[in-house]
């Protein structure tokens, strides 16, 4: 058993808060996307409305517990990790393009070897 503050309304034990999603209006012209925590879509679209203005809000949506999740498995990058990143980001691109020209030039020496092959039978 859990113990409930007396002062508690009924609505706040029995509605559980979500996060809700809007694409809104900034007054500099702007669109961006936005979000608010509570009970139902309709509280967030008065919440969007009050914040932005009523014809700024678009396409309120509850978000997903799953998106949640994921997003708060992502953190934040120092500039230093950010420059690590960038770095070994760049080292396997070109270890791809290596890879791509040592094909290549694998496949020109045997295009050239079947050329010679077939001028000795002609």
């Amino acid at each position: 058993m859990f113990l409930i503050n007396r002062y508690m309304k009924l609505y706040e034990i029995t509605s559980p808060i979500k996060t809700y999603i809007a694409r809104v209006k900034l007054k500099n012209g702007s669109t961006v996307t936005a979000t608010e925590r509570t009970e139902s879509p309709s509280y967030a679209r008065q919440i969007f409305q009050h914040k932005y203005g009523d014809k700024n809000v678009f396409n309120v949506s509850e978000l997903n517990e799953r998106v949640n999740e994921i997003a708060d498995g992502t953190k934040t990058l120092t500039p230093q990790q950010l420059q690590v990143k960038s770095l070994a980001d760049q080292e396997a691109k070109y270890k791809k393009q290596k890879e791509q020209l040592q094909a290549r030039q694998g496949l020109a020496k045997a295009q050239a070897k079947v050329r010679e092959v077939n001028k000795s039978f002609n």
